[in-house]
């Protein structure tokens, strides 16, 4: 019976590391990377469940089947035949460790950052000693500017020998646009949120203070260590905007847009405001059609204002081959659902700059496209993996006077907001991260490394870019304050935003660790959506670092041995301590708390209380 279990343990672990494995490859076509843990996250999970929900359930029964038929083949093995045993056990021990799920994870672990960033690396990047950046415009025009994030329209869907006529109208654009063709995907850019923070402030994406999936919307902040696109934009007197048809919280979005310039926002619940038919809408948001109606009206709006904006747009549709209305034509007959999608795109945008370069504002209009990222959808990289064509971004720039060109710089998507900006007049002075003007060369990274050995850097880049979230926090004589009616936790001079991703008034379940003499903000463990939450894992994970000074905040039924047993499983309720000690600060959360910084201190110098371990262990595993 025991090696049994041991079989099924073995077993599971094989069929959950392969299950996670395809799934990767079924979502983008590839292993185990940044993007694919980015979003493993119980939120994260929750938000596509439905989108995917067939599939997981496919997994789910596929295992239990597995499972089931396993045992009983082994229940009809003389498992007393040790040689037998041990071989079969000893050669699934190894499949598990030979196999591509392992492969595949050894690779991305390799491919982590440096735990800090050293001396060696400004021996490097020497630039990158100062990061004051700044730009001065050497002309008087200040031309407003449009530009649209279109989701996953990379280079290959441009390839006629794969897919004739599908973008005939971009195509056309494109040819009358200054076109860079050799922007590569950069490092921590895999995905929407990384793409953006990386075309317009010239760094990877990475997290802070070791949150757990990133759940980046928890800050204040956003990278405050950088300059941004929008940064300088603002500081020379443009009005930044953005429209999206996704939750703007999602990911951190919003924090990052408000923290680098723009100062409005619109996404989907403004949007569906708007909606004629209010079920128009589909699993991530609002369709591309309603975006662009919206956003035309907008242009026209901001351009009789005579000021300088910036009007920057994000597409969803093809995120998962959504299909807005206003297209009735399927590309092909309808044959690749997601291809379709693609072609409405061509529509849609094309059909959006037309009405701009009809308008009288259109001297006034620069026009830049960019992919946030190269498609990982798997429903179209199958057929994108024939292309001869390199995988690169679609990165374009059309203005009113015409100026048009190919341009085979090599580049990467951080050289997309210097060249932006020096296609505008500004010069300049700084280094913009690992950007450069692809305009006057190859850009920065490909210039040192070679277009393609750059990728060598990746672990120095990811360093560096962590090192700009400003993670030196400690706790200061105002204590902590929890505002309850905006969900706003105040904590060493920071506002940490407590809402759950997509459910903006409902809390996530939040654990702060700090050291306990010098009360510096460790790390953060979050979990949106606390239902996806075990009984026990908020208490176990306090147990283990009994000797840290702690601050949860969570049901009361996530926390038992820490919080009042006579509560109600569903209040509120905040813990304040070492996990090890008897004094603590806490109870149930009835509205604004307040603790003062004298009693966090004795709470971080109290003893550990062996009576009081075993006391909240026992209760924990009840």
């Amino acid at each position: 019976m025991t090696r049994l279990v041991v079989y099924n343990i073995v077993a599971t672990a094989f069929f959950l590391a392969e299950s996670c494995f395809l799934f990767s490859y079924y979502l983008q076509n590839t292993g185990f990377n940044e993007a694919f843990f980015y979003h493993l996250r119980p939120d994260l999970v929750y938000a596509g469940l439905k989108e995917y929900l067939p599939v997981l359930i496919l997994v789910i029964v596929c295992m239990l089947g597995s499972l089931f038929l396993f045992s009983s083949l082994l229940t009809r093995i003389d498992l007393s035949k040790g040689k037998i045993s041990l071989l079969s056990l000893g050669l699934l021990f190894v499949g598990l460790f030979i196999s591509p799920p392992a492969r595949s994870f050894v690779a991305y672990i390799e491919n982590l950052p440096p735990t800090a960033v050293d001396s060696s690396l400004s021996e490097i990047f020497p630039d990158l000693d100062s990061r004051d950046v700044t730009s001065r415009r050497t002309g008087s025009n200040r031309p407003n500017i449009v530009l649209i994030y279109a989701e996953s329209l990379e280079q290959r869907f441009f390839d006629e020998k794969l897919f004739p006529g599908l973008l005939p109208e971009l195509k056309k654009l494109r040819e009358q646009s200054l076109d860079f063709t050799n922007v590569a995907q950069g490092v921590g850019a895999e995905w929407t949120i990384g793409g953006m923070v990386a075309s317009q402030c010239g760094y990877p994406l990475t997290s802070s203070f070791d949150v757990k999936g990133n759940d980046l919307s928890l800050f204040d902040e956003f990278l405050p260590g950088t300059t941004c696109l929008g940064d300088l934009l603002k500081k020379d007197g443009y009005h930044l905007v953005f429209i999206g048809g996704s939750d703007s919280h999602f990911a951190g979005k919003e924090v990052f847009l408000r923290s680098h310039g723009y100062s409005e926002i619109i996404d989907r619940y403004v949007l569906e405001k708007t909606l004629a038919d209010k079920n128009y809408v589909n699993g991530w948001g609002i369709f591309d059609d309603t975006v662009f109606d919206y956003a035309i009206r907008k242009f026209f709006k901001l351009s009789k204002e005579n000021s300088p904006f910036l009007l920057t747009l994000l597409t969803l549709d093809n995120h998962n081959g959504f299909l807005s209305k206003s297209c009735e034509e399927p590309y092909a007959s309808g044959k690749n659902k997601y291809l379709s999608s693609v072609h409405c795109s061509d529509q849609l945008i094309a059909g959006f700059v037309e009405q701009i370069r009809r308008s009288p504002y259109s001297d006034k209009t620069v026009i830049a496209l960019v992919s946030d990222h190269l498609a990982i959808s798997k429903k179209v990289k199958d057929v994108l993996e024939p292309s001869q064509m390199k995988k690169r971004l679609t990165f374009f720039i059309n203005s009113p006077d015409g100026k048009s060109g190919v341009i085979e710089n090599a580049g990467i998507h951080y050289d997309i907001a210097p060249t932006l900006l020096d296609f505008l007049g500004y010069e300049v002075q700084g280094q913009m991260g690992f950007g450069a003007p692809l305009t006057t060369g190859d850009g920065f990274l490909p210039s040192r490394f070679g277009e393609d050995k750059w990728r060598s850097q990746a672990p120095n880049l990811v360093a560096i870019g962590k090192d700009l979230w400003k993670n030196d926090l400690f706790l200061t004589r105002a204590g902590i304050s929890l505002d309850s009616q905006n969900l706003f936790l105040s904590l060493g001079g920071r506002n940490f935003d407590l809402r759950s991703w997509g459910a903006s008034d409902v809390p996530a379940s939040l654990v702060y660790f700090f050291d306990p003499t010098s009360l510096k903000l460790l790390n953060i463990n979050a979990y949106a959506f606390d239902e996806g939450l075990q009984k026990s894992t908020l208490s176990k994970e306090l147990l283990k670092e009994k000797d840290k000074l702690a601050l949860v905040i969570s049901r009361a039924k996530n926390l038992p041995g820490f919080s009042d047993p006579t509560a109600n499983p569903n209040q509120w309720v905040y813990f304040c301590g070492k996990p090890g000690s008897a004094p603590f600060s806490g109870g149930v959360i009835t509205g604004d708390f307040h603790i003062p910084f004298d009693t966090i201190k004795e709470l971080g110098a109290s003893d550990l209380d062996n009576e009081m371990i075993r006391l909240r262990q026992n209760l924990i595993n009840r």
